[in-house]
């Protein structure tokens, strides 16, 4: 190719290719250009201030006069250290107060924070739960595996606290738990997560859920009800733990089981609050949902007090499965729903909660609960055989027009459970 045939290609190509090439290096090259620059004024500075203490000023009084100040502030300083009088030039412009000041000896606090520790654990998979009545549950029902009890030692301790300590330690020393007897605070708030921990911190393995499909029938005698089991997990694990498959009934002589189902409740405060209710108010047993729903963390145990170690949790994988077939082996589904219009309570199979006493007399029921902020799914809502919610005091403004999801559980499941 010449240079006329050349000159020709040039004139066919648009100006901007031609110049984008060019831009970018101008741009790489000011950009490091600009970095250098800075680099320089920042080891200039440094150097000015090698000989300068950490809170305090002290300028040569031949030169500073003689080289622009670096702070209007640090100059204001040296200027009355010196004798010199205070004029406007050296007062410094109003704005937030220096912390620490230049003038001023530095805060003094008395204590310092330490940073999170790193405390290496026995099994990687393990977890730290914590609290009084979380810690003595899990010693006691030994439904995980259990490693290590920690327990504050410190001299603030009080007697109660001490008398306590020797019970847990009895209850660790008979499940086989090691304990360590620690003195620092700051290592037992890293494993808490800085959470109120009480003084008691155990490792251990997560809690197991059972995974299932479905409930299948109750016996005559309403004793026990059966599980479908499930052979797989939730992420295509297969099952090989050993589960209980028949599960017994806290209140066979006046009721029918009642089981409470969760789908979708996300926040582990909520979970574990709606644990301890269903324990405390007799519910047999909770299944929930493997996804889009809050796992057994300890924050959630922690919030439970202990009732997720006595309470029976199983785990489903698909909500509308263990509706259908539950329903098919004599279960009844209530499914709790915001207090509805008359039209709706019409459509939507509507009953008062005053009048969900007797349906636990008369065979196994569910309770079906949705999640905090969107409610029960429509279609889950669907499957349902009846839809029941609380009444609404009278004079309440629309602005208020729920509750809180463990608080709405724990009055529904009240008033099941009235026999």
């Amino acid at each position: 190719m010449n240079t006329s045939q050349f000159a020709r290609l040039l004139r066919k190509i648009p100006t901007k290719i031609l110049r984008k090439p060019l831009c970018r290096s101008v741009s790489t090259d000011s950009a490091i250009s600009r970095g250098l620059r800075r680099s320089v004024a920042a080891d200039r500075y440094y150097d000015r201030q090698k000989d300068i203490s950490k809170y305090d000023y002290n300028p040569e009084p031949t030169n500073y006069q003689n080289s622009p100040p670096l702070n209007p502030t640090i100059r204001r300083v040296a200027a009355r250290r010196e004798g010199e009088p205070e004029d406007d030039y050296f007062k410094p412009e109003p704005g937030p107060e220096l912390s620490p000041r230049l003038d001023h000896e530095p805060p003094q606090f008395s204590y310092t924070p330490a940073p999170r520790r790193y405390i290496p654990k026995v099994n990687y998979d393990a977890e730290w739960i914590y609290g009084t009545s979380v810690v003595e549950a899990a010693l006691r029902c030994k439904r995980r595996e259990l490693y290590k009890l920690y327990v504050y030692a410190g001299d603030n301790r009080t007697p109660a606290a001490r008398e306590r300590d020797r019970d847990m330690k009895d209850l660790a020393r008979t499940a086989g738990v090691e304990i360590v007897n620690e003195e620092d605070i700051g290592k037992m708030d890293s494993m808490s997560n800085s959470r109120p921990h009480n003084g008691y911190v155990l490792e251990c393995l997560p809690i197991k859920r059972t995974p299932i499909i479905a409930l299948k029938d109750v016996q005559e005698d309403k004793n026990f009800f059966t599980l479908e089991m499930a052979g797989h997990y939730f992420d295509g694990r297969p099952v090989t733990e050993h589960y209980y498959d028949k599960i017994r009934c806290r209140d066979p002589k006046r009721r029918f089981p009642f089981v409470l189902m969760l789908d979708e409740i996300s926040d582990p405060g909520n979970m574990g609050a709606i644990l301890r209710s269903a324990y405390f108010l007799g519910v047999d047993a909770v299944t929930i949902t493997t996804r889009n729903c809050a796992r057994l963390s300890p924050v959630c145990l922690k919030a439970s007090a202990g009732a997720a170690e006595l309470l029976p949790i199983f785990e489903h994988a698909k909500s509308e499965r263990m509706i259908t077939q539950s329903t098919e082996n004599g279960w009844t589904v209530y499914a709790a729903i915001p207090p509805p219009t008359k039209n709706q309570a019409r459509r939507d199979r509507y009953v008062y909660a005053s009048e969900v006493t007797k349906a636990v007399k008369e065979g196994p029921v569910v309770l079906l609960v949705g999640s905090e902020g969107e409610g029960l799914r429509p279609f889950l809502k669907k499957l349902a055989k009846f839809c029941v919610s609380l009444d609404k005091g009278s004079g309440t403004d629309s602005l208020v027009d729920s509750l809180n999801v463990s608080v709405a559980t724990a009055l529904l499941c009240s008033k099941f459970l009235e026999v």
